[in-house]
């Protein structure tokens, strides 16, 4: 008894103290709004402008405030973070890791977070830096993706080899040349079945098979006819997006939950890039899944929607575990432009 008692009411004073706490925020601080990403268990992160100095490339100064109450210990191991929370925080790049006074979740708790920015920096026009950042898109938003439509007349097809017809694109897109493309080639309205192909096999086998090198895609027709008299409209479509039943592999088991797919646009950064935020977004049936930039683990134990960008490869899981080559879902990986 006599261990516990003092134990007790240590939590008790504790707690009445937390409740007539002073919420004042300082005046040369910044309110950060939600929402917060989920790193990993009590870690959050935000976003910070990346003229600031940082523990990466020098001593950051950066205060983190809770409700007006300043966090700390700063400069905490990331896993520490991650692990033990309690308000450990860490200003590495362009990104300030931190956890919250009792570890609880920043965007549900009701509290106020803010930074005070290091001394002398102004954020531009006087306006805050993340009020006037647009939304990051959150878990279950509903986003349409906006593809960049040409109709593609007969005129524009060229007889090739075999069952091959050729076109050439307006302007220059990342191609499976060195990279991986996001064109999409339409047969009335619906997406051709197999793109990424070898240009002998789009020759010789036909069925839909296109290939996109450089300017000049080689397609074919579903059923191997000749596009420009068969009847058929064709278009075809490119946006910072593609459907991942359109690789160049189905998704495969990587362990527990997660499932990869390789092959992601190598123009698109990644969180594998020191001080690089990945802008790579994916839907389940045009809805939003997360957290993204989970850690690997938890999409392999947990699941339940989270996925990373990580090089050129994409590890995710499915809003409800389930398998994405048999769910008879559509999922779309996008990148968001830089100011959504």
């Amino acid at each position: 008894m006599s261990q516990t008692g003092p134990q007790q009411s240590f939590g008790l004073l504790d707690h009445l103290s937390s409740l007539f706490r002073t919420y004042a925020i300082p005046a040369e601080s910044l309110v950060v709004p939600a929402p917060f990403d989920n790193d990993d268990r009590a870690c959050f992160t935000i976003m910070v402008p990346e003229e600031w100095t940082s523990d990466a490339n020098g001593t950051s100064t950066v205060q983190l405030l809770e409700d007006g109450q300043h966090l700390g210990p700063a400069g905490a191991n990331h896993d520490d973070i991650r692990t033990l929370g309690r308000g450990r925080f860490s200003h590495w790049n362009n990104k300030v890791w931190f956890s919250t006074s009792d570890s609880s979740d920043p965007n549900t708790n009701g509290r106020t977070y803010s930074i005070v920015p290091p001394e002398g920096w102004a954020p531009k026009d006087g306006k805050n830096f993340w009020t006037e950042r647009k939304s990051m898109r959150r878990r279950g938003e509903k986003l349409d993706v906006e593809w960049t439509l040409h109709d593609l007349p007969a005129t524009a097809m060229d007889q090739a080899d075999g069952k091959a017809f050729a076109f050439n694109l307006r302007g220059e897109w990342p191609s499976d040349e060195g990279s991986f493309s996001t064109l999409l080639v339409l047969e009335d309205g619906q997406p051709l079945p197999q793109p990424h192909a070898e240009p002998a096999d789009v020759v010789s086998s036909g069925a839909g098979r296109y290939a996109h090198r450089g300017q000049r895609v080689l397609f074919s027709a579903s059923d191997s006819s000749d596009p420009r008299s068969n009847g058929k409209t064709y278009s075809y479509a490119h946006a910072d997006a593609f459907l991942i039943a359109h690789c160049t592999k189905a998704p495969v088991s990587n362990g527990g939950f997660a499932w990869l797919v390789d092959s992601l646009p190598s123009e698109w950064p990644s969180e594998a890039e020191d001080g690089c935020a990945s802008r790579v977004r994916v839907l389940e049936d045009g809805v939003l899944l997360g957290p993204h930039a989970a850690s690997h683990d938890s999409i392999r134990d947990e699941g339940m929607g989270a996925y990373s960008h990580w090089g050129p490869s994409l590890w995710f899981s499915t809003s409800d575990n389930s398998d994405p080559n048999t769910n008879g879902r559509t999922y779309t990986v996008l990148q968001l432009e830089e100011d959504d």
